[in-house]
């Protein structure tokens, strides 16, 4: 920064990682997603997945790989005369049945088109038990968008989850704890390894116990590097920050032999 009223210590501070990584590669990974239903395609987006994609990825590399039109996810479904339809959803029941209800429209009318859903930033089992429900499972593709973290600014980073503390600290489901744990291993292979973890809170506790399942089943991903984050704190929405007795602290040195 210029800023001419930076402390003196400042200087000292290491470089931040470098953050942009995180879209580069989710665009890319999007890219190779549209490009498994190669040719012309409508992309249907749901509502609070505009805004992420929109610093992901612009129009016009949509329209590159051939996504002709594009509509909202919505209650009324807009009519697409195209022959592949692509619906990039969250994993939620609803948004697996607007899917569903456009197929099951199409069969009715004896109309034949292919169909790729892609879920952000992964599918529940919640969602393959409605496309077999709706009676679609054998006329639909799935796949994932891996698109767990965006940068909103050079030190800021955001899951994009606005359901997670309804769906966790209000309802108790626990869906969400592995997305957490696989944007945790995200972070650790591409700017770690995290030298030390330190919680607070039941969901910390899970999310890293998850987590650390992943890491010793991807082992070798980040080994022998120098990490760019050393430190990692997870702590519970809620949790009084003042007061951090009963607090874990975990995983000393991540070395080899873990």
């Amino acid at each position: 920064g210029g800023g001419g009223m930076a402390s003196p210590g400042h200087r000292d501070a290491p470089e931040l990682p470098d953050f942009g990584l995180l879209k580069r590669l989710a665009r890319d990974q999007l890219v190779y997603l549209l490009e498994q239903l190669p040719g012309k395609k409508d992309l249907f987006i749901e509502a609070d997945l505009m805004s992420p994609l929109d610093r992901i990825a612009n129009v016009s590399l949509l329209k590159q790989h051939e996504v002709d039109k594009l509509y909202r996810v919505e209650a009324k479904p807009a009519r697409s005369s195209s022959d592949q339809l692509c619906f990039l959803v969250r994993p939620r029941i609803r948004s697996v049945k607007f899917v569903a209800d456009i197929v099951n429209a199409d069969k009715v009318a004896g109309r034949t088109r292919k169909y790729k859903i892609i879920f952000s930033p992964q599918k529940f089992y919640t969602c393959e038990r409605i496309l077999e429900e709706e009676g679609i499972y054998g006329d639909v593709t799935w796949d994932e968008w891996s698109f767990y973290l965006l940068p909103l600014d050079d030190d800021i980073i955001s899951m994009e989850l606005p359901e997670f503390f309804r769906d966790y600290f209000l309802e108790g489901n626990q869906c969400w704890i592995s997305t957490v744990s696989q944007a945790l291993q995200l972070m650790s292979s591409l700017f770690g390894p995290f030298t030390r973890t330190y919680g607070i809170g039941r969901c910390a506790k899970m999310v890293h116990e998850i987590w650390r399942e992943i890491v010793e089943e991807s082992e070798g991903d980040s080994l022998g590097r120098k990490p760019e984050i050393g430190q990692v704190f997870l702590m519970d929405r809620g949790v009084c920050v003042g007061v951090l007795e009963g607090s874990w602290t975990l995983a000393e040195s991540l070395s080899p032999s873990l």
